[in-house]
Formats: structure tokens, C-alpha cells, sequence
């Protein structure tokens, strides 16, 4: 599962939607300045919970971008010939390249407060977690490590950063503080284990795992539990907790699922023939990113949390993805 989830070519805002049209015109800005990289040295499982057919309304495309999301989109883009990460409007506009390095740089994810971003670099010769600030500059390296180091996420804080690592020879989650100390295996188990996300109350921590689906644990990795039975990952959580949203490819295309935060009631709110990947929420909880090749290249989209008001936020023929919501 891991090889198809995991792309290297592989929330969130508040205000609501504005629903004025407006053209995509991208312009690339000046490159932001990097300064010099600094290095910093189970439980029982309940009764799975079975995905129902559902006959969702078919949603429009839209082929322009749309305002729809107050404040700043941070993704992946391999438009200038390698991965890099960029931040853009909620609208679209204002695209700029913040990494601006020949290696590849990608999944970004916001810090609760807007003012930094996490992502994961290449640049030493494999995949560690950098952070920088949120116009690109002061990019530092937080983990050190020749096994792989990614997907970080941030609890919502903003002291502790949880991600997934291979350094046990299968992957496992870990948390470390925001400056990259402190670095702890959570989950220690043979499965591998991936894609972390806090829950909002920062009491719990929901990931993707081998061992069949999405699991659930306490943020010292005791009380791992089965939510989701499937070939499941990417789960995230809503703002208010009581919801998470997933991706599932049981059926042979990766579709954008939500369930109750318990696992119950799962449903599936992309149904398209192409490839969707959930990536996170609106603030207010209203609109989820996701990012999806049913235009012939990955590009990144927000729908409503019912699956309909589908529209794109990237037109461009490079690959687009892993849109993550500044949270306000």
C-alpha cells in the first residue's frame, strides 16, 4: 500500500466561501531566499466497519479556478521541472515557489499559526523534515537519519511535530518537538505504519496502517486502535473532531471518503473513475482539498464536505498536489 499512497511526485483556513468567479493568470514571482540548512544532530481491534455504496449527485467541474477559500494554499509542483513547494491563494492567485532547490522538496504542512511550514526534502540525498517560515525563508533541517523521514504533521499547539519513518526497517510513526529533539517510535509494531494526523483536542493521533485500514491511538502510542477496515490512508480529521476523511481504493481507484470520527457511517464523496487523494479541511469545516488526475494530470480541487461544489483550484500541465490549508 505504501508504494501507491506515497508519491514523491505525491488545513486549514477559516472565513467562508466566496463564490466569485475569477480567471486563473499565474504569474511565478522572484524566488524566495533560503538561508544557510542547519542540522539537529496492539490493542484489540473492534468489529470493522464495512464501506456502503452510496449514490452521491455527480458534481460539476469546474475548469477555472474559483474563489472559494479565505487565506493561503501550500503544495506540491513539479511545474518547474522537480518537486518544489508553493503557496497560492485560496482564489489561485499569487502563486509563489518558496523552496526554489533542484532536489525535490514536498508535502508541506502549515504550523497552527500560519507562520512556518514543514515539509520534506531530499536535498541531503534522502527524504528528511525541514521547516522554514511561511515566506520560505530559514529552512532548516530537523531530522538527521539515512533511513527515509516524512509526512510530517504539527499537533495543534505547534510544539510537537508527528511524521512516519523507515529507520526501524519498516515504517513507523514517530513524534518529535517543533525544533526536532526528542525524536520517539510511537506505534513499534512489525505493520507498517504511515501518514499520521492529530486530532484537533490534540488527544489522539489517526494513521494509515498495513495491518488493514486506519487506526487510532492515544499521542503516546498506547490504546492502537482499528476505525476503518481497508485499503485505506490519508485520514483527516474535521476541525470539530467528530468527523475524519480518507482515502480508500477498495473498489481500484482511489476515491475521498468521510466517516464518523468512531468509524462509523463511511461514505464515499468523490466517486470518480480517476484517482482522488483527500489532503484536509476548511477551517470551518464546511470544504475539503483534495488533489486528483481526472483532468489527465494531478491537479488540486476543494469540494464541500458533502461532495458536491466541486472545483479547481490548478490548471497547468504539470502535477499539482498535496494541498494543505493555512489555518487561520
Amino acid at each position: 500500500m505504501s508504494n501507491k499512497i506515497f508519491r514523491i511526485t505525491l488545513f486549514v483556513t477559516a472565513a467562508a466561501m466566496i463564490l466569485a468567479a475569477c480567471t486563473t493568470s499565474t504569474t511565478t514571482p522572484a524566488p524566495a531566499t533560503e538561508q544557510p540548512t542547519t542540522t539537529q544532530a496492539p490493542t484489540k481491534a473492534p468489529t470493522a466497519t464495512a464501506i456502503l455504496p452510496t449514490n452521491m449527485p455527480e458534481p460539476t467541474t469546474v475548469q477555472v479556478a474559483l474563489g472559494v477559500i479565505a487565506g493561503r494554499i501550500a503544495f506540491q509542483s513539479d511545474r518547474n521541472g522537480n518537486n518544489e513547494i508553493y503557496v497560492m491563494n485560496g482564489d489561485g492567485s499569487g502563486l509563489t515557489n518558496l523552496t526554489n532547490k533542484p532536489a525535490d522538496d514536498f508535502e508541506p504542512a502549515w504550523s497552527p499559526d500560519g507562520n512556518k511550514i514543514a515539509f520534506t526534502s531530499n536535498r541531503d540525498g534522502d527524504p528528511e523534515i525541514h521547516v522554514m517560515n511561511a515566506d520560505g525563508s530559514s529552512q532548516t533541517r530537523l531530522t538527521d537519519n539515512p533511513s527515509e523521514d516524512n509526512q510530517p504533521r504539527w499537533s495543534p499547539d505547534g510544539k510537537e511535530i508527528v511524521f512516519a519513518s523507515s529507520r526501524d526497517s519498516n515504517r513507523e510513526i514517530y513524534v518529535m518537538n517543533a525544533d526536532g529533539s526528542a525524536q520517539t517510535n510511537l506505534t513499534n509494531n512489525p505493520a507498517n505504519d504511515e501518514l499520521p494526523n492529530w486530532s484537533p483536542d490534540g488527544a489522539k493521533i489517526a494513521f494509515a496502517s498495513d495491518r488493514g485500514g486506519i487506526y487510532v491511538m492515544n499521542t503516546n502510542g498506547s490504546n492502537q486502535t482499528l476505525l476503518h477496515k481497508g485499503e485505506d490512508a490519508f485520514p483527516r480529521w474535521s476541525p470539530d473532531g467528530k468527523k475524519i476523511a480518507f482515502w480508500n481504493n477498495d473498489n481500484g481507484n482511489a476515491e475521498v471518503y468521510v466517516m464518523d470520527a468512531d468509524g462509523k457511517n463511511p461514505i464515499n464523496l468523490s466517486n470518480n473513475p480517476a484517482d482522488d487523494g483527500v489532503w484536509g479541511w476548511s477551517a470551518d469545516g464546511t470544504q475539503i482539498a483534495f488533489d486528483s488526475d481526472r483532468d489527465g494530470n494531478m491537479e488540486i480541487y476543494v469540494m464541500n464536505a458533502d461532495g458536491s461544489g466541486l472545483l479547481r483550484l490548478t490548471d497547468n500541465p504539470a502535477n499539482d498536489e498535496a494541498p494543505d490549508l493555512m489555518k487561520p
